[in-house]
């Protein structure tokens, strides 16, 4: 994991990836309509680990991933 990360509590840690997801999408003009914390962490290789909700998204907005997705693959 990034060394950014590494005094960070996983709560912490988790949170800012999430944010970092959200301004990276919104950097390509996606915009997930509920972005936030799973608030229960599901237990993953001995430890908590935290999941990143996005929310439903419409059909605009999973076009738009999809083509984000597609140019960066490539």
């Amino acid at each position: 994991m990034n060394s950014r990360f590494e005094k960070l509590s996983p709560a912490e840690t988790a949170r800012e990836i999430m944010c970092d997801l959200g301004e990276a999408a919104r950097a390509v003009g996606i915009q997930f309509p509920s972005l936030r914390l799973d608030p229960h962490p599901v237990a993953g290789l001995g430890a908590p680990a935290h999941l990143i909700e996005t929310g439903r998204i419409n059909i605009v907005t999973a076009m738009q991933m999809t083509e984000v997705f597609r140019v960066a693959s490539k």
